[in-house]
Parts: structure tokens; sequence; C-alpha cells
């Protein structure tokens, strides 16, 4: 809650304004016989469309801020590319990517009140399109899917981290602390102690505790093919113990430097068949797709996407439906 005090020519308190919510202001005055009154009033908001597009010529990040993003549309728009997309290895400079969020804005102030549902995320790689659609089935699920209805999401995540930086990949290595040759059967994401880690993907907890070398550490059961492990975490999420449900993206456990580490990174893997494989490289299967009768539904969408990426006109994408 936010408020604003006025004061008259000697610096006596006359009025009082106070953000009670995004919609709602309540003013206190004092009168011209010096008595106090109260009113509430509704703010004058505007909710609008945005569309943000950039080239990245250092990092993602670096473009998205240049381009005015809201970190919280960020994190949308990579959560849901990262399931096409190695941020990693796969970015060159040159490359594109655009996004259509929502927003909404005090109209007296211009102050923006709140960044709402991300729409449509898209990017350009090496010159190849790659886009997908947020829709709204008739059961109130999300999906987020391409213009033929492809699902973006896959059965795994490659990054369960946000805002990682890939320090150490699957193979053969130099062990930072043995000195000795070994294969590393994961990957390593470099990020600050107490950065979220989140599942993978849907699953049942099997470990969630101290792991000898590994330190504090989680192992997922998906199902009865896919694994994946979590270590050297700095804590373990409230609720997350073995035989727990999670949901995919669900906050499990926080970065650290427990058991056999040199620093703060996520050690990461995925197993098939109780195997560990190369989370970056394996071909990790898709999604549902979208079902036959949404599809016309969902053509809507694109449409109502598409017409606002060519036109950019915010005033007439803002009086359209993405429902």
């Amino acid at each position: 809650m936010n408020f604003i005090i006025g004061f008259d020519d000697y610096n006596q308190p006359v009025a009082l304004k106070i953000n009670q919510s995004e919609k709602l202001d309540y003013f206190i005055f004092k009168n011209e016989l010096g008595s106090w009154k109260g009113l509430q009033a509704i703010r004058p908001i505007d909710a609008e469309f945005i569309h943000a597009s950039g080239i990245i010529n250092v990092t993602l990040y670096e473009a998205a801020v240049a381009a005015d993003v809201p970190l919280s549309a960020l994190d949308n728009f990579m959560r849901v590319m990262g399931f096409s997309v190695d941020f990693q290895r796969q970015l060159q400079e040159g490359d594109e990517f655009e996004l259509v969020y929502k927003k909404t804005t005090d109209r007296i102030t211009g102050e923006t009140l709140s960044v709402g549902d991300v729409h449509y995320v898209g990017m350009v790689l090496s010159g190849k399109p790659i886009g997908y659609y947020r829709h709204k089935n008739n059961n109130g699920n999300i999906g987020w899917y391409d213009e033929n209805g492809k699902s973006a999401v896959r059965t795994l995540m490659r990054t369960p981290v946000n805002g990682a930086r890939l320090s150490s990949s699957y193979g053969m290595r130099k062990h930072p602390i043995s000195g000795y040759n070994k294969l590393h059967k994961g990957v390593d994401f470099a990020v600050p102690t107490g950065t979220p880690v989140l599942a993978a993907g849907s699953g049942r907890i099997e470990i969630a505790g101290w792991n000898g070398n590994y330190g504090r550490y989680i192992r997922i059961r998906h199902n009865n093919t896919y694994q994946t492990a979590y270590a050297h975490l700095s804590g373990i999420a409230k609720g997350v113990y073995a035989g727990a449900q999670v949901d995919q993206g669900q906050v499990i456990g926080f970065v650290g430097s427990t058991g056999r580490s040199t620093g703060p990174h996520l050690h990461y893997e995925i197993l098939v068949n109780r195997r560990q494989v190369n989370p970056m490289t394996i071909n990790l299967p898709t999604g549902k797709n979208l079902p036959k009768i949404e599809y016309d539904r969902f053509q809507k969408t694109v449409k109502n996407v598409e017409k606002y990426l060519r036109n950019n006109d915010i005033n007439s994408y803002a009086r359209t439906s993405l429902d």
C-alpha cells in the first residue's frame, strides 16, 4: 500500500492519498472549515497489449532490457522458448526475438500498475523463425502451440533454472577438485546461491535430502523411462519430500554449493532407463498437441496476434480478446 501526503504553505498536512489496490484510491483531505473528509475513487486504468522486439547483439537479456521488456515477461518468454531453444549455444549475433504481453497503466500518471500474461513468443534463429501462441481451451487450461497446433512443451526442461550460464558440459573433463579426468554425467549451470530450481517435468520425488558428494540432492521419477536429478542445493523447497508429487516448473529447491563443490551452481542430470545422458542434446518427446476440437478457436487466437504483429496497432489489438 502506497500513500502520498500533501502539505500547505505552512507545512501542515492537508491531504492524503492512499493506493488501496490496483483499482482503488482513497483520498482524505481538509475542507475550508478545517474538517477532514474522505472519499474512495476508482483509478482510471488502461489495459493494453504491448508488442516488444529486438535484435540480439550480445545477450538476450541485454536486448530485452533495451526493448523495455519487464523481467516477469522475459521470464515467461524464456520458460516457453526454453523447451525448443538452447540459450547457451544456439543464440548468435543478429538473431531476433519478439513477444506480446499485457500490461495495465494509470491513465493519469502513466505508471505501470501490472504486467500480465504473455500471449506470444517468437525468435528468428540463424534466419529460421519459430513462434508459439498462448491459448486457453474450453476447459480453462492454458497451452502454448505453434501455428499448426504443435505443443511448445517438452516432457522435460533442458534448463531448469532461469538466468543460468552453462559452466560445465556433459562428457569427459578434469575434475576441479580431484584433478583426475572423469566422465561428467550431467551439466552445471552457474547461478547465484538461492536462485530457485524448477522441476524439469511433472513426477514423483524419489530422493530429497543429503546425498554424499552431491550435497543436498533431489531426484524425480517422471515416468518409466525418465528421471532428473538436481545437486549441490542450498535448500529444498517446502513440501518437497520423497513420495511427493510435483508439477513441471514448480520450485523444488535453491541453488547452492553443498557437497563436493567449488562454488554455487546447479548440477543437473537427465537419466534414461537409469543411465545419465546429455541433457542438452537428448531428443525429448513433446507434450500433447492441440486437440482437433480446439483448432478453430485456436486459429482465431493466431489471427488476432498476427494482425497485431503486422500492424503494431496497440489500441486496435487491445480491443481483441485473445482467450
